[in-house]
């Protein structure tokens, strides 16, 4: 059976006054999740109350987060818009996102946004996937944001 510990940062000065962390292994898992929002949702406010409603049901203690938001119009959504227009099912008229999605309810999220009518019936639909946002962000040409500090 293994042990579950949590590592401390390096020192000894710092173990008295220093909160400990994680090891990755006992960290949450999660995916990313690149999809396309209706031209009607612009604001993250409207997007979230959008996810609320389509998997609420579905995430008990770790909500599905919106990580990144360009609005329909916006001068990334058309650049993004432009990228994939070569792209065979490309939605026209759109905005684009990435959501963090929890291990655990990621197969029935996906399915859900990835059917046909998703787009019309939750006000997204699912593009790309991966473990690493970087990837995603990659295949939707999306711009990394600016960090807050």
């Amino acid at each position: 059976m293994a042990v579950m510990t949590l590592k401390s940062l390096e020192g000894e000065g710092f173990r008295e006054c220093m909160a400990k962390r994680l090891s990755k292994a006992l960290r949450g898992k999660r995916r990313w999740l690149g999809v396309a929002f209706a031209s009607d949702l612009q604001t993250r406010k409207e997007v979230n109350t959008s996810i609320e409603a389509a998997f609420g049901h579905l995430v008990e203690a770790k909500p599905i987060r919106l990580m990144d938001f360009h609005a329909h119009g916006s001068e990334q959504a058309e650049l993004t818009e432009q990228h994939l227009s070569g792209v065979q099912d490309a939605v026209v008229g759109v905005g684009y996102g990435i959501l963090e999605v929890p291990h655990e309810v990621y197969e029935a999220v996906r399915t859900l946004a990835k059917s046909p009518e998703a787009l019309d019936d939750l006000s997204l639909m699912s593009l790309t996937s991966s473990g690493k946002i970087r990837l995603v962000r990659e295949r939707l040409v999306l711009a990394r944001p600016p960090r807050r500090r």
